[in-house]
């Protein structure tokens, strides 16, 4: 796969310039064995754009501008509305937004009506009218690069519906490392030491390898986690080749005969498909960390630990976003809001707990970043209430 992948992006970098100059040429008159050979690869190794786009080269052709894509199903609906409120009316964000779904009884037409009549700049998008889904048979987190391929935005931020930012989101345009790579990806807890199977698993594929892998936390084995998907940004002009291998690694037989096998769903996709594909991907340059407040001892953690959601900071240190929504823990109930207290940095993960061990860099949240957190709070509040009233079907707007 990974030469077929290699030999692939040659004969695409190869032909771009061509197709660039004049987009109506006809490649099988002066190029035909060549042209050939990229049709084949092309139909066997990413069979799912068919017929939605002609070839590869027509993906980018129909995308401009930037936004925000989010993957919304009926469960991850109070999320969504909630961030995206909180996006909108608290950081004051206005980059458009596409929902997508994947078939039609993924998102119910009432909760398609809230967002479209809600949110302004909001597009709604099903995600089997631009993906072949024989190929792909979407489930969770399998469709997230995918909407990313179908997007209409240029440059994109993905990011999930349970995740909420402390800054405006669309910063993350203007880091370094993105504007010079074309992909952004953080990092994940550290967690679960000397695990070899994904490093070995790399191994026996992947004949060259950047310089970035050899640091990953994967092969000096101190964690089991490298990447956090929650948020990805990517512009698909530069990143294509390295979008296009991370589908096809969350494609059907792929993901379910090999890939979800030595991976966690789709977060280390991203990356290890940027290396298969040779395509340069930058990280921020910080682990994630923790917000919350201090453990209350048992269940909830040490009383000298910060215990709470994973939370990720910008390139200055400076709280970001985190994911897994507002609460303390988003699978009990009842529901309990996070104290925004403190936060804390550090490699030594109760995983159990959500419990930061490492004591040396805990430090009180910022007052700026608090008082937006307790805004999308009042805001989630709200949105609850307005997600029961849809599910009833006695919302109007």
């Amino acid at each position: 796969m990974v030469a077929a992948e290699r030999l692939f992006k040659s004969l695409f970098m190869y032909f771009d310039p061509i197709i660039s100059q004049n987009a109506d040429i006809d490649l099988s008159i002066k190029h035909e064995k060549s042209w050939e050979l990229y049709q084949r690869l092309e139909s066997t190794l990413y069979p799912w754009i068919y017929p939605y786009w002609k070839n590869a080269f027509h993906i980018n052709n129909q995308t401009t501008g930037k936004g925000i894509v989010m993957c919304v199903g009926n469960d991850q609906f109070k999320f969504a509305i909630s961030s995206i409120r909180a996006i909108r009316e608290v950081l004051g964000c206005n980059l458009p937004i596409e929902i997508f779904f994947v078939r039609d009884d993924d998102l119910s037409m009432a909760k398609r009506s809230y967002l479209a009549t809600e949110f302004s700049d909001i597009r709604l998008m099903k995600l089997e009218d631009s993906i072949s889904k024989y190929y792909t048979r979407f489930g969770g987190w399998a469709m997230k690069p995918f909407a990313i391929l179908a997007s209409k935005f240029t440059e994109v931020i993905m990011m999930d519906a349970d995740v909420f930012f402390f800054q405006d989101p669309s910063l993350l345009l203007n880091d370094a490392g993105y504007k010079k790579t074309g992909s952004l990806f953080f990092y994940d807890r550290t967690l679960l030491p000397n695990w070899e199977k994904g490093p070995d698993w790399l191994r026996s594929f992947l004949p060259t390898m950047s310089s970035l892998v050899n640091e990953t936390r994967w092969f000096r084995g101190t964690s089991s986690h490298e990447q956090e998907s929650g948020v990805v940004v990517m512009n698909k002009k530069k990143s294509l080749l390295g979008l296009l291998s991370t589908c096809k690694l969350n494609a059907l037989v792929e993901r379910d005969e090999v890939v979800y096998k030595h991976v966690y769903g789709d977060k280390e996709t991203y990356w290890v498909g940027h290396e298969i594909s040779q395509t340069p991907y930058s990280f921020v340059k910080s682990f994630s960390a923790v917000i919350g407040d201090m453990g209350r001892g048992g269940d909830d953690g040490e009383t000298t630990q910060v215990c709470g959601n994973q939370l990720h900071l910008d390139a200055e240190g400076i709280p970001l976003w985190l994911n897994g929504a507002l609460y303390r823990d988003k699978s009990k109930t009842p529901l309990e809001y996070l104290n925004f207290t403190y936060y804390a940095e550090g490699d030594d993960w109760e995983f159990k707990t959500h419990c930061l061990k490492s004591q040396d860099k805990i430090y009180e949240f910022p007052s700026k970043q608090r008082d937006i957190a307790l805004a999308s709070v009042e805001i989630n509040i709200q949105m609850l209430e307005d997600t029961r009233l849809v599910e009833e079907g006695k919302w109007n707007s």
